[in-house]
């Protein structure tokens, strides 16, 4: 199970050390940490976090969701912007709860929106692009007391799709990775729960009660997704980092001396 990081304003935030590859190594622990939104940070979190040892945050929002709630500063802790969206997202895709939401007002389905974005982690340049700049900080991460921890709004999906590429490379097996997907549902049970109490108390129409869970929640339909894109465009999970993200073979090897034990 993953271990969740003793802050008290924050959701998701969690560790991906400890995690078991297949020739029997683990991932370090303190090096890889994923999470949710980290504007409501207090000073006993953010010192907290500091004193585990984070030196990056890498923020994969939206300008709008950056702006909106702008991540609280870790103490010595670098603060990066990497949107895995264009700034100008397409009409198709966003990952930002607040724009699905406003296309849900408009109709549009929630379950398909979601969709869209896993085609888009697969298919869109941008994206890629983004995704390889995020390996090349991974990479840099080298120091023994070094954390970087990277997160979206929910840290389910930019951050899911991005914990299962890094997975992948340290050699986690498939079952584990789909897991660690899967477990942002324990984890973010309280917040849906909570939207839905607004959601309700606002007067929306049961169809967008039914699209908040499809919004938040993690699920294998939309791995799946994805997996069907790799596999029609690149043939493997390890070709499509290879070929799609631009991971080497030996830049492979670099991060498994990083953060394997």
């Amino acid at each position: 199970m993953p271990k969740l990081l003793a802050v008290r304003h924050a959701e998701n935030l969690r560790e991906l050390g400890g995690y078991e590859t297949k020739d029997g190594r683990k991932v370090a622990h303190r090096k890889l940490i994923r999470s949710a939104s980290i504007n409501h940070l207090d000073t006993q979190d953010k010192n907290y976090l500091s004193e585990y040892g984070i030196k990056k945050v890498v923020d994969f929002r939206s300008l709008e969701e950056r702006n909106v709630q702008p991540d609280q500063e870790i103490p010595e802790a670098k603060n990066i912007f990497l949107p895995i969206f264009p700034i100008k997202e397409t009409e198709t895709a966003s990952a930002s709860p607040k724009k699905m939401m406003q296309r849900m007002q408009d109709g549009e389905d929630a379950l398909q929106q979601m969709v869209e974005v896993y085609k888009h982690f697969v298919t869109d340049t941008h994206v890629r692009g983004q995704y390889r700049k995020f390996f090349d900080l991974v990479l840099d991460n080298e120091g023994t007391d070094e954390s970087l921890l990277f997160h979206c709004t929910a840290g389910k999906d930019r951050t899911g799709f991005a914990a299962i590429l890094l997975l992948n490379c340290l050699d986690v097996d498939s079952e584990t990775i789909v897991q660690d997907y899967m477990a942002t549902n324990r984890y973010l049970k309280k917040v849906i729960q909570e939207m839905y109490k607004k959601a309700e108390l606002a007067g929306l129409p049961a169809e967008s009660l039914h699209g908040i869970e499809d919004m938040m929640s993690a699920k294998e339909v939309y791995l799946q997704t994805s997996f069907e894109q790799i596999k029609e465009h690149y043939g493997t999970v390890a070709q499509f980092i290879h070929e799609g993200i631009g991971v080497s073979a030996p830049e492979i090897k670099d991060l498994q001396k990083i953060y394997l034990l």
